[in-house]
């Protein structure tokens, strides 16, 4: 394994962190002001446009009836001498009917658009719930982990080079730092335990060598 790190610079660790906070709250709010517009269709429809088409037919079912009323009076005036024009009335009546039937028909589609909105509505959900993970959780995590490398990094840069070897160098060091507390890590370095063994003497230092 290498100790060297190929950092060709910091500052484009920092310009990645930002685009990424702004990745994150900008698809966030996306998302939010797309479901605002969802409820609000869902509500126009389900209520707003199921009570007023429900109110428009009662109310053109009663001009149908004044329209009715009116002709069916104009017909009772007729005497053998008179006879009174009922084609306004008539095509009062035609028109009444006519909006009848389109209040009728309207409603209708209201009825017959609410479930096919609501699956809608469900696959969204389904096909956002990705994005809407990767915007609250994975963003922020990459950029926990891109701050602890800015700060190791910089760390290095202010570390003297060793002066021997042996020990920890100070890029095992950031990487240590950059690599804490992340799930699974392990810790390396550690140093392996001598073989055992009789421990080496001086044979100058021997007693039995003196005599």
């Amino acid at each position: 394994m290498s100790n060297q790190a190929d950092v060709q610079s910091i500052e484009a660790l920092k310009e990645l962190r930002v685009a990424m906070a702004l990745f994150g709250e900008e698809a966030l709010g996306a998302l939010g002001a797309v479901e605002m517009e969802v409820r609000r269709t869902v509500q126009w429809l389900q209520h707003d446009r199921r009570l007023y088409w429900s109110d428009q037919i009662k109310r053109r079912r009663e001009q149908v009836a004044m329209a009715k009323s009116e002709v069916f009076r104009r017909e009772l005036q007729k005497t053998p001498d008179y006879s009174p024009s009922c084609s306004e009335q008539k095509e009062l009546l035609r028109k009444a009917e006519a909006s009848l039937r389109e209040a009728e028909m309207k409603a209708a589609l209201v009825k017959k658009w609410e479930p096919a909105l609501q699956q809608a509505v469900f696959e969204y959900h389904g096909t956002t719930r990705r994005i809407k993970d990767l915007a609250s959780g994975d963003v922020p995590r990459a950029m926990a982990r891109l701050e602890r490398m800015i700060d190791a990094l910089e760390a290095y840069l202010r570390v003297a080079p060793p002066s021997g070897r042996g020990g920890q160098s100070a890029l095992e060091a950031v990487a240590g730092t950059i690599l804490d507390d992340e799930p699974g890590a392990e810790e390396e370095g550690a140093e392996e335990p001598a073989p055992a063994g009789e421990p080496d003497q001086d044979p100058v230092a021997d007693p039995e060598n003196l005599a």
